[in-house]
């Protein structure tokens, strides 16, 4: 009874004893079998050469570590043929040859490896008395084998950055299954069609719109119905609008225009004391940076232009004022200089201090070091300097308060100009649904519209499209197309072009149910994957892990 609990039925093996110490349990066994087989000629021999001892680990009992101490005995081959002259007596059924842990430890801490990577792993195997080091455990995943995959019938295509924008793989994702069937070293057109010659038999393959992917399905499996993304369109849209916005900064400073609610005096000095006038403030050092690179820019503006008219091609502008294509062209688009946009607000340590750190300052408290203790001693594990800039912002922002409410200030005047929105913040207000807006939000909008008369075209084209998209209105998208390239709206006629040169994926998009929305999500695990070995696992090991473990 006790032999069939510590014993994997059909080993051949008897128990003699069980040793019960502190931390270990023994376990001493005997092989059952008096003859066993060469393994070069198969013939049997029962002449016993000599016998040593093995002493695998097997699984813990009773938080136990356990070893089985196996009596193994050296076999005389008697073929006179074969080149073997002995042979040790092998239990597959437990451990194999050479190995240090049984099958069924090998397979849990295996399984460990697969779930948690190699120290992870390691360290939650030892508190489990099942102790082992994470080389080991990368050993042991590495050796896993590999899982028989069914060629899909629905196969999703996503690529997945090693190193954004230099490195790339392809992950293919088997949408009917719900799992990963294969994971791609680059994400070339020849690798992804040399993956598709050999699993024929795919109906329909669901992919982003890059033209490598494309590329590799037509060499692959042109016979397939290849299926556009709805979320790629989507994002094709919101590119070709914030590139427009990029080209039109008129547009991104009326977003930014705070509207003017007071009314405004019927002569200039009405309600105004007569003044001398203030002397100005002289720019921060922060104001000066920023004008000495809005002058840089201008002077890059007016060179690119100058040299455009004389005649020089973009590639020869680009390297002899060392800049990219992509930027002249932009520099060439724009109908003015350029300006910075105002970057989005970073998270801060300080975030969830403000409703606190903003009640003291109205109390009366502006001292910045009795501010910092005072959150210290509720949790903050910012630093000083960083509660410091936030007191002196508060002063700040009260002097001008105080500099704009004064009588001595005439009504309207402003102490520094309004920045413009960036392209990526303005254009949600075109995307979005106009009924989800707030009024804040439409009056913006409603601005941006005033400031450029292509922006009003534009959006209804906009708008329509995404009601096209989500709607799936598969009959409206051609007359779309059609409408928007003899509009010859630029920014929007090349996201014409491209949708009809893949029209046929595109309107596959808009009649069958299938998209890469759970390509992502696998994308999203192999990151998860990949960051927990820090990057330093190689493409062999995170195939291994991506395909074996459980979705």
């Amino acid at each position: 009874m006790l032999a069939d609990l510590l014993l994997p039925e059909g080993c051949q093996l008897e128990l003699d004893e069980v040793i019960v110490e502190k931390d270990v349990v023994t376990v001493m066994v005997h092989p059952l079998q008096t003859t066993t087989l060469c393994p070069d000629c198969a013939q049997p021999s029962g002449r016993v050469h000599s016998y040593y001892w093995r002493t695998p680990a097997d699984l813990p009992c009773s938080e136990r570590r356990v070893k089985v101490r196996l009596l193994v005995h050296r076999f005389f081959c008697d073929n006179s043929a074969c080149t073997r002259k002995t042979f040790a007596q092998q239990f597959p059924m437990l451990v194999m040859p050479s190995a240090r842990r049984t099958n069924r430890l090998a397979t849990r801490q295996r399984q460990a490896g697969l779930e948690h990577g190699g120290e992870a792993a390691a360290r939650t195997l030892t508190n489990l008395a099942m102790p082992v080091s994470g080389d080991t455990v990368l050993r042991l995943v590495r050796s896993a084998p590999a899982p028989a995959m069914p060629t899909p019938r629905v196969l999703g295509i996503d690529d997945w950055a090693w190193c954004k924008g230099q490195r790339y793989g392809t992950l293919l994702v088997d949408l009917e299954r719900h799992r990963p069937v294969d994971l791609l070293a680059d994400r070339s057109a020849k690798t992804l069609a040399d993956w598709l010659k050999t699993h024929p038999g795919i109906e329909i393959i669901s992919r982003d719109r890059a033209g490598e992917c494309i590329n590799g399905i037509n060499q692959g499996a042109p016979h397939a119905i290849q299926v556009a993304d709805r979320w790629h369109l989507l994002r094709n849209l919101k590119d070709a609008l914030v590139r427009f916005l990029q080209q039109h900064q008129a547009c991104l400073y009326a977003a930014a225009a705070s509207p003017t609610t007071k009314k405004e005096p019927e002569s200039p000095n009405e309600g105004v004391k007569p003044t001398s006038p203030a002397e100005p403030k002289p720019p921060t050092k922060l104001e000066q940076q920023r004008q000495a690179a809005q002058q840089r820019r201008q002077e890059r503006y007016q060179s690119i232009a100058d040299l455009h008219q004389q005649g020089v091609k973009i590639r020869a502008i680009a390297r002899q004022l060392g800049m990219s294509r992509a930027t002249v062209r932009r520099y060439l688009n724009a109908e003015d200089v350029p300006q910075a946009s105002k970057r989005r607000k970073r998270a801060s340590f300080l975030d969830s201090f403000l409703p606190y750190l903003t009640q003291r300052w109205a109390n009366g408290m502006h001292n910045a070091s009795q501010l910092y203790r005072e959150i210290h001693e509720q949790g903050y594990t910012g630093s000083y300097p960083l509660v410091n800039r936030w007191t002196v912002t508060m002063r700040k922002q009260n002097t001008d308060t105080t500099t704009a409410s004064s009588p001595k200030t005439p009504t309207g005047t402003q102490s520094s100009a309004q920045r413009p929105w960036s392209a990526y913040s303005a254009v949600w207000l075109l995307i979005r649904d106009p009924a989800t807006l707030s009024d804040k939000q439409q009056a913006a909008l409603t601005r941006m519209l005033d400031a450029s008369p292509l922006l009003k075209p534009i959006y209804n084209f906009a708008q329509a499209f995404i009601r096209i998209i989500r709607q799936r209105l598969s009959k409206a998208m051609p007359p779309w197309i059609k409408a928007v390239v003899e509009y010859k709206i630029p920014e929007l006629g090349g996201l014409a072009r491209s949708l009809m040169q893949d029209q046929g994926a595109v309107l596959s998009a808009l009649t069958l149910p299938w998209s890469n929305g759970q390509v992502e999500g696998q994308v999203n695990r192999l990151k998860l994957i990949k960051r927990q070995m820090y990057g330093r696992a190689g493409f062999d090991l995170l195939r291994v892990r991506v395909l074996a473990r459980p979705p």
